[in-house]
């Protein structure tokens, strides 16, 4: 492992992030991409995807738990909404770029120029894992709350997180290269109160389904339930 841990550009990593690191080993797991290590197999190291896994459900739940403290006065689905644009794949991408962790990471240089951005949200999510085993709770959340939600207000304010549709088009654009489908699946009810159900697709792939009063209000509906099921 020592030479390994060469590999750890701790004070790069400390200056870009605002932290002190205590356990090399999970730091190191934290910025190790599995594309890297198939260029170096004589590396035993883990790769960070566990880290990830970790740091997203962090990520989440510090998120959810900001949203719901400070914001009181808004229900469910603006919530939802609004946690979804905070914490995508694309702007944690972003982040990810503003805090350097390109350049300590190890990634293979073979990527392109949207793998690596994704790379780069991911291994954002591992550090968060990372910290959280390092440095606890505390540490954990005061991290994303001034790295990541410091948009929160703005973002209420400017009602940018209103449109589940055209939100969730440009997550299905992003991640996927594709459109949603909306597909009238349903109407039920007497004629003075209607239901209406709508189905999301991606291809012939169901991704959400809504309920409304009206065609576009069970859209609105499939729309939100699709960002809450797919990993942003």
């Amino acid at each position: 492992m020592s030479i390994a841990k060469n590999l750890l550009k701790v004070k790069i990593i400390e200056k870009s992030l605002g932290i002190q690191i205590k356990n090399e080993n999970i730091w190191l797991e934290a910025i190790t991409h599995k594309s890297w290590l198939f260029f170096h197999p004589k590396i035993k190291i883990p790769n960070n995807e566990r880290l990830e896994f970790l740091g997203d459900a962090l990520l989440q739940t510090i998120t959810s738990l900001f949203l719901y403290n400070n914001f009181t006065d808004l229900d469910e689905g603006d919530l939802t909404l609004i946690r979804s644009k905070l914490v995508n794949r694309q702007r944690l991408g972003e982040i990810a770029e503003k805090l350097g962790i390109d350049k300590f990471m190890l990634v293979s240089n073979n990527l392109d120029k949207k793998g690596k951005k994704t790379i780069l949200g991911n291994t954002l999510e591992a550090i968060i894992g990372a910290l959280f085993l390092d440095q606890g709770w505390e540490a954990t959340k005061k991290f994303v709350e001034e790295k990541i939600l410091n948009k929160a207000q703005e973002i209420v304010d400017k009602h940018s997180y209103k449109d589940p549709k055209s939100f969730l088009q440009e997550i299905t654009q992003a991640k996927f290269g594709k459109l949603p489908i909306y597909r009238l699946k349903d109407i039920s009810g007497p004629a003075h109160k209607r239901k209406f159900k709508t189905e999301v697709y991606l291809d012939d792939q169901l991704i959400g389904e809504g309920e409304g009063d009206s065609k576009q209000a069970s859209e609105f509906k499939a729309a939100l339930n699709s960002i809450k099921k797919i990993k942003l």
